[in-house]
C-alpha cells in the first residue's frame, strides 16, 4: 500500500513511515477537533479556517515533523473575530511557536 500525501513523492528525502505516520495523526486529530465544533453548532467558531492548507501536506510542515509536532497545535481551538490561529497565505512551512503548546 503507497500513502501519498499532498506535496510528497517517494524521491522526497527526509521522509520516513513514522514521519508520514505522525503527520497522519496530527492532521487527523485538528481536522477532526473541527468538525466536532461545526457538528455542535460552536457560535465562536470562524467561517474561514487556513488549517487545511497544512493538513495533510508535509512540505508545508516543520522538518524533521515529530520533534516540532509538540510546538504545534494539537487542536482547532479558533475563536472570534480574530479568526483562525494558523496563518494563512504564503507559499512557506508552518513554524512552531517558541514556547510549548500545552495539551488538552
Amino acid at each position: 500500500l503507497k500513502l501519498w500525501l499532498l506535496g510528497t513523492s517517494p524521491r522526497q528525502g527526509g521522509m520516513t513511515g513514522t514521519e508520514l505516520l505522525a503527520i497522519c495523526r496530527w492532521s487527523v486529530t485538528v481536522f477532526a477537533s473541527r468538525l466536532v465544533r461545526v457538528a455542535a453548532g460552536d457560535a465562536n467558531l470562524p467561517l474561514t479556517c487556513h488549517a487545511c492548507t497544512y493538513l495533510f501536506r508535509p512540505s508545508r510542515l516543520p522538518t524533521p515533523f515529530q520533534s516540532a509536532e509538540r510546538f504545534l497545535p494539537q487542536a482547532c481551538n479558533c475563536t472570534g473575530v480574530v479568526g483562525c490561529k494558523f496563518p494563512g497565505g504564503g507559499p512557506g512551512r508552518l513554524q512552531p511557536c517558541p514556547v510549548e503548546v500545552e495539551a488538552h
